[in-house]
Parts: C-alpha cells; structure tokens; sequence
C-alpha cells in the first residue's frame, strides 16, 4: 500500500515595525534532504522528487529573496529560516466600544450572546471617563487628611462612565424586563488559622445582573442606583439612517477582539505591558505580558491547526499544485494561568508591582479567555510554544472584522 506524503505547510510570522520575518515550511521528515526552496518575490516554491507546490502569498506580502538566512530544522516544526519581508503595512484596528462611545449620539445595547435591547434609550447626555482602576490607592498619597473621594462614582440619569473594562449607567437607563437583577454566589476565600487553611465563605453585597432572555451574566449593582455592565457583555453598535444589522458575532472571536483591542488600547495609554486578569469575584485567573502588536501572521490553507474562512473549501484540491496563504493581524503575549494555585509565586509578585495593570471580567468570561489563550498556543508551531516559564501565543484579533489583510 503506498504510504501517502502530507503537503507541506508554511507558517510566516512578520513584524511589520521591523520587516522581518521568520518562515518555517512543515510537514518534511528530517530524511527529505532533496527539498528544494525557491523564493520568489510573492510566491515560495517547494519541490521534492514526489511533487512540486506553489504557495502564492496574500497581496500586499514580499519576500525579499536575498536576504534568507539562519536555514536550521528543528524536529517537530520543520525548516526555520530568517528573512526580509515587505508589507504594505497593518491595517488601521477598529478601537473598542470604551474609545468610540460619544455624548449625544444614538447606540443600539444589546446582549452579546443573544441580542436581546438592553437600554431604554439609545443616547447619553454625557459620556466621561473614569479614573484608572487604582486611582483610590495614590488619592491616600496625595491628601494629608481624609480621603475626599471616598464617595464612589455614581451616573445621574442619562450619563455613561467609562472604565477599563466596563461601564456606569444609571437604573434608570436599563429596560427592567431586559435585565433582571439576582442574588450574587457568597465568595470563598482561604483563611489561615492555628489549624491550617480553611474555607470560609463571605457574603457578596453586590447583586448580578443578568438577561432576562439568555441568563447571561451581563453586570453587577454597585448600588441602588448604578449598574455596571461589562464590555465583553455587550454589543455595542451605533444607530445609522439605514436598517441596523443585529449580527451576533461568534462569542469566541468577540471576547478574544475585546480582549485584545482593550490590551493594546491601555499599553498604549498607560504605557503597560503587564495585565493581570482577575474575575469579578476576586479570583486572578491568568498574568498577561504584550510582547507586540504589530505581528502579521501568514499561514497556508493545508494547515491543519488553523482555520481559514476567506478561501472556499472547493478553492484548492490536494491534487491541485498550488496553495493559497491567508494572512491575519495577531497580538503576541505571553501568558501564565493562575488557577488553582499556580504560579502563585509569581501571581503575588504581580498584584504587588503598581506597573501590573488589572482588568477585571465576569468570572465566566476569563475562563473562556483562558481557553482561547490555550486555544492559541495549540495553534503554535511546538518550538514556539514557550518562552522561559512563559506559555506563548499569538492571537489574532479581529478589531476590523476582517480575517485577511
């Protein structure tokens, strides 16, 4: 029975500050040592003495041929290689609903999972910002008397506070039959005494808000006045002359969308690079580190640990000797999951260092974030996977809706 030879695959990350780009071509035993490569200025040709394939790279990506060097295999991967590449550059991200929402102009508030309306008006007389998460802690530095914004914030009717990962709105502004308060789960929290570690359970004064259509979670009462309401839970879409498209997007590329673009958003404002994700129950699920945010990712259609959706599945047969390449905007970070205890070490260095930034998320949502973080790594190429204790990926994200450049 002849043994049938998997088509190889490419994998191109580019940094599109430097133009430099790392090529790895997959899917060769270590004994195929009568590859030939050939690099063209948008294509790259691959021959063995079994077949000839042709990837076509997507437009707007350059090869420039002479400047390949560093050829190495690495078991596993494949060959790695060092190149030049040129790109017409990334494409401008669309910021997230904390940078676009605006005073006096009309919004459609929907839930993300289900699309049920959530507020009863579509305006805001005022939209402000909120200090950063940790402002309270430095006000003590500031003042040689008593705290003078002890006070929490609170939004009069038809005003709109913006956090980092949420926003203030009066009771008033929500639709009492979209949203429907329930009683919060008591916390658990681990307390030491003369015996050892216990559990003791502390009551939660804070009430969950949730859809009345799909149960999801899309908030908390700070107070009898106030709801805040989480951006990975809402679909925030502005209100134009012609009909509204009320598309659901698919939650995994939205929370990993809003994730990313809240990420480079605040690197960007506060000059932070360390996040750490905490839950609204206080739990830290996972330690963030930005490496960058300018990565063009370039794969094949053949390969097997990424999905593809501009490409039509009956574009490209496997008999066919040309494959086509997709190319995707991606964040790179380094990650470390806290659950359970681990890297508790580490974990406590973090929420003690004021460069760590936190961003806080329902419970729910940071364990879906935890799977798109796994999710990502998988994708890797195995010697890509880790850095140092650090787990590695690359997420793509969609702040432009779009998947190919």
């Amino acid at each position: 029975m002849e043994t049938k030879i998997p088509l190889p695959r490419v994998f191109l990350e580019i940094r599109n500050s430097t133009q430099n780009g790392h090529l790895v071509l997959g899917s060769f035993p270590e004994d195929r040592s009568e590859l030939q490569v050939r690099l063209g200025l948008t294509s790259i040709n691959l021959q063995t003495s079994e077949k000839c394939v042709n990837f076509d790279l997507p437009a707007g990506v350059r090869i420039a041929p002479s400047s390949c060097r560093s050829l190495q295999y690495i078991a596993g991967d494949g060959f790695h290689m060092r190149l030049q590449v040129l790109t017409d550059g990334r494409k401008e991200l669309l910021p997230t609903v904390i940078q676009t929402l605006k005073a006096q102009a009309c919004y459609a508030f929907q839930c993300q999972s289900c699309g049920h309306s959530l507020l009863q008006t579509q305006m805001f007389q005022r939209v402000l910002p909120l200090p950063s998460g940790d402002w309270n802690d430095v006000v003590e530095h500031w003042c040689c008397h008593s705290n003078p914004f002890a006070q929490d914030f609170q939004p009069k009717l038809d005003d709109c506070f913006l956090g980092d990962t949420f926003l203030l709105v009066n009771v008033a502004n929500v639709d009492k039959m979209a949203a429907l308060e329930e009683e919060s789960q008591p916390e658990i929290r681990q307390n030491v005494d003369d015996n050892g570690d216990h559990l003791v359970k502390m009551p939660n004064k804070n009430k969950t808000v949730v859809c009345s259509r799909c149960r999801k979670m899309l908030g908390n009462m700070t107070s009898s006045d106030t709801i805040k309401l989480y951006i990975t839970e809402l679909l925030v879409q502005p209100l134009m002359n012609e009909t509204l498209e009320r598309q659901i997007n698919e939650r995994y590329y939205f929370v990993e969308r809003v994730v990313a673009g809240r990420l480079m958003e605040l690197s960007s404002i506060q000059s932070t690079f360390r996040f750490c994700i905490q839950g609204h129950d206080g739990e830290t699920y996972a330690l963030l580190w930005l490496l960058n945010s300018d990565t063009l990712l370039v794969r094949s259609h053949n390969d097997p640990i990424c999905d593809f959706t501009a490409v039509a599945s009956t574009t490209v047969t496997n008999e066919s000797t040309v494959r086509l390449c997709e190319a995707n905007n991606a964040v790179k970070v380094l990650y470390h999951p806290c659950l359970k205890g681990r890297n508790r070490i580490m974990q406590e260095k973090w929420e003690k260092n004021i460069g760590v930034h936190c961003m806080i998320f329902p419970a729910s949502t940071c364990l879906e974030l935890l799977l798109i973080l796994a999710s990502s790594t998988a994708s890797l190429l195995p010697s890509l996977q880790n850095l140092n204790s650090f787990k590695c990926l690359s997420k793509r994200n969609f702040m432009d809706f779009m998947r190919d450049v």
